[in-house]
Formats: C-alpha cells, sequence, structure tokens
C-alpha cells in the first residue's frame, strides 16, 4: 500500500488492522443502504410508476408522470452506482489492494477513506481525473 511521495509530501495516516476493520463495518453499512435503496426504487418503478402511468388516460399529467418517473430512475441509477463503489472496495480490501491509489499506487490514507470509504485514488490523483484537461492534460 505504499509509493513513492515526492520530497516534503506529507504521508497519509496508514491503515492498522482496526482502521481497516471500522471501514469494512461502515462499506457493509453502506451496501445495505444501496441494496435497500435499490429495492426501493425497483418497487416504485413495478407499481407507482406503472399505476401512474397507466391511470393517466388522455387528461392525464405526462409531464408529471414522466418527471417522477425520471426521478425514480436517478435514484435507482445511484443506488446502483453505490453498490457497484462497494462492491469494488470490498473486493479491493479482500485482494489487500483497498487503501492504494489505483492510478499511482500510493496510500490514500485513512482520513480520505474515512470520509469516503469507496475512494479508490488518492487525492492528487482525484484532483487530476476530475480536473478540465482530464487525466492525462495539463
Amino acid at each position: 500500500m505504499a509509493g513513492s511521495r515526492p520530497a516534503g509530501g506529507s504521508a497519509p495516516a496508514p491503515l492498522d488492522a482496526s482502521r481497516l476493520a471500522e471501514l469494512a463495518a461502515r462499506l457493509k453499512a453502506l451496501r445495505d443502504r444501496a441494496e435497500a435503496a435499490l429495492a426501493h426504487a425497483k418497487g416504485e418503478l413495478k407499481g407507482e410508476d406503472a399505476e401512474l402511468f397507466r391511470d393517466l388516460g388522455q387528461t392525464g399529467d405526462w409531464a408529471l408522470a414522466e418527471a417522477e418517473f425520471e426521478r425514480d430512475m436517478a435514484g435507482a441509477e445511484r443506488a446502483r452506482a453505490l453498490l457497484a463503489a462497494v462492491q469494488s472496495s470490498q473486493r479491493r480490501m479482500e485482494s489487500g489492494d483497498y487503501g492504494s491509489c489505483e492510478d499511482c499506487g500510493d496510500d490514500i490514507g485513512y482520513e480520505r477513506l474515512a470520509a469516503f470509504p469507496t475512494a479508490s485514488r488518492c487525492v492528487a490523483c482525484q484532483s487530476r481525473r476530475e480536473s478540465p484537461a482530464g487525466p492525462g492534460g495539463r
């Protein structure tokens, strides 16, 4: 979980066994929450929205029905994305790669993982990815 760090850079707090256990518990809680949200969203999409579209008829408010459907779809997509991120983090934890940046290999650090347990990149690499120039540009 260690990589090269420029001179003068502060090393992130390491992940010891108790911190890993804490983060594993947080990932499990996130997974449970994502699975519950996804089940709820699937239920809404099957029941509530289907009833809404069926009952509208020719005089119904299609714009409202479509907006509610899109909201439910977006909620389901957020839940799916969270679940995928959690599952990826749990696989990295099992393989021993959790806490290492997937781009540069440096330690991500406990503080970042405590704030974002599904983080797979160190702050520097994530910042580069989010910059307008993209991962490789300036």
